[in-house]
């Protein structure tokens, strides 16, 4: 029996369907991906299946008594707590239990009269944590924050002082020690590097319960999905037998589906051309009609059409800037305290470079500190005087109620609307997404609208901070293609292995 499971779902946001007639079941201990291209509307049937969202028609339901769990990158939370006591919340009612239990033993060695009573309260306690497991929770913490690379300092500072990636995976970690029956997550190896990719991967693939998630990581699918579910032109088709499987029967099933819809069609041409023909003679009027009515009862097969339309990104170059771009000289970056010995380093004009390192080492915190955005602790750093920078922001705080059209129109007023269209078309956003708020976009379609200013300035630096999270193969090899053909330097934080190791000249890693 479903454990969760969708049936004839549609949905649209008042323009164009994005959902038509979607059906989805999760069965127990399923391990589910959803794929599809950017914008196909992926994060949106996963807000209506945790509710946050109502569909147009059809229904959601899920089995009594199943939990789940929702990977959010905009929770809620107490952002002064520690890390540490925010994974061990989870476990906050063994620990009350663990606290009345040892209240409970100390009251029974001071009152004699109920001794008993006390005790076998007690001991009730202790085989319920026994149960739980609570005396090997130090270990089962210790395994998820290792795997997913927290250290000591990490686990000790308040989330608000982690940086936005170690953030998501503090959220990450909390979510997989809850256990829930389901866990439902929407790209869960953004934040994470090649070696905390495969220990998601090995969790996942032993997690006994279901999940279902989304990702463009196609490395990361074929290691954890057991069942795929891609949705396409607002249907979904399941696929069992693992993402390898899905891939090589999409092409076939793709392939016989424009085979059905060419055939269909030479057959409606042949029977139009018999109407046409024989509808006004008299011998054979009878038999045209009878075709004539059962075309008009025909279901139409949709023409098969490529997913989604080209991606094109192009960075303008603006002029040269020396034999370095960038010297950085004893550097020191952090906040409270320094995150890294000092930096020295060259960046020669014109060179392509991956900065490397574990989440929370401070990239981030290094490409803020050059631009001035947060102060150096010591060292200094300057630019060639001929610098002409532009910034590709990870965590780019942005109106979530603008659309794609909204705010390239505040950047560049002077813009026309045919101009500012064509702009957004580019880079894969067209019609009615344009004008729809970013809050209702999926994550490569924001993206998407966050790189088209990169393409409008001219530049012979660019700073691109994880630029491809969210993004579909696609838009990635789009952006690959845009970033190799930039006569400019390129500094470039990215954790997809695969990306950045074909495109960069050298790598400076920081640990």
């Amino acid at each position: 029996m479903a454990i969760l499971e969708a049936e004839n779902v549609f949905f649209d946001y008042g323009d164009k369907p994005l959902l038509s007639g979607v059906e989805l079941r999760v069965n127990p201990g399923e391990h589910c991906a959803l794929v599809g291209i950017n914008g196909s509307g992926k994060s949106t049937l996963l807000k209506l299946i945790i509710g946050d969202i109502r569909p147009d028609k059809g229904s959601i339901s899920w089995q009594n008594g199943v939990t789940y769990t929702y990977l959010d990158q905009h929770l809620t939370v107490d952002m002064d707590q520690k890390a540490e006591d925010y994974f061990y919340g989870v476990y906050a009612s063994l620990f009350r239990k663990e606290k009345e239990m040892e209240s409970l033993y100390e009251q029974a060695g001071n009152d004699p009269d109920h001794f008993e009573k006390l005790l076998e309260k007690a001991e009730r306690l202790q085989n319920e944590l026994l149960e739980s497991d609570f005396y090997s929770l130090q270990s089962k913490v210790g395994a998820v924050v290792d795997g997913l690379g927290f250290s000591k300092a990490d686990l000790d500072k308040p989330l608000r002082l982690l940086s936005p990636g170690m953030r998501e995976k503090a959220f990450l970690s909390k979510m997989l020690l809850e256990e829930k029956d389901v866990l439902i997550m929407d790209e869960p190896t953004n934040f994470l590097d090649p070696t905390q990719v495969a220990y998601l991967a090995s969790y996942l693939k032993t997690y006994p319960k279901a999940f279902l998630l989304i990702s463009h990581d196609e490395g990361f699918l074929k290691e954890v999905a057991d069942v795929v579910f891609y949705l396409r032109a607002g249907k979904i088709t399941r696929y069992k037998g693992g993402f390898e499987h899905f891939l090589a029967q999409k092409e076939i099933d793709l392939a016989q589906a424009e085979k059905n819809y060419l055939a269909q069609q030479r057959y409606i041409k042949k029977e139009e051309a018999f109407i046409a023909a024989h509808i006004v003679r008299a011998t054979s009027a009878k038999a045209a009609k009878s075709r004539r009515a059962r075309l008009s009862h025909l279901e139409r097969l949709e023409a098969p059409s490529k997913e989604g339309g080209e991606v094109f990104f192009r960075f303008p170059y603006s002029r040269m800037s020396g034999r370095n771009v960038l010297v950085v000289e004893n550097l020191e970056i952090g906040y409270e305290s320094p995150l890294l010995s000092p930096i020295n380093l060259e960046i020669p004009s014109g060179s392509k470079v991956a900065l490397l390192g574990h989440n929370g080492v401070g990239k981030t915190t290094f490409l803020r500190t050059i631009l001035s955005q947060i102060p150096a602790i010591s060292g200094n750093f300057h630019f060639h005087e001929n610098a002409d920078i532009l910034y590709f922001e990870q965590q780019e705080n942005i109106d979530l109620n603008l659309s794609p059209f909204d705010y390239l129109r505040f950047l560049y007023p002077d813009y026309d609307n045919t101009k500012i269209r064509k702009i957004l078309g580019s880079v894969g956003i067209r019609k009615e997404t344009a004008t729809r708020p970013f809050k209702e976009l999926s994550g490569g379609e924001i993206a998407k609208a966050k790189l088209a200013p990169i393409t409008q300035e001219k530049s012979n630096l660019l700073l691109l901070d994880e630029p491809t999270n969210h993004l579909d193969q696609k838009a990635k090899d789009a952006l690959f293609d845009a970033i190799d053909e930039y006569p400019g330097t390129v500094i470039l934080v990215c954790h997809e292995k695969d990306f950045a190791e074909d495109l960069v000249d050298f790598e400076i890693r920081f640990s």
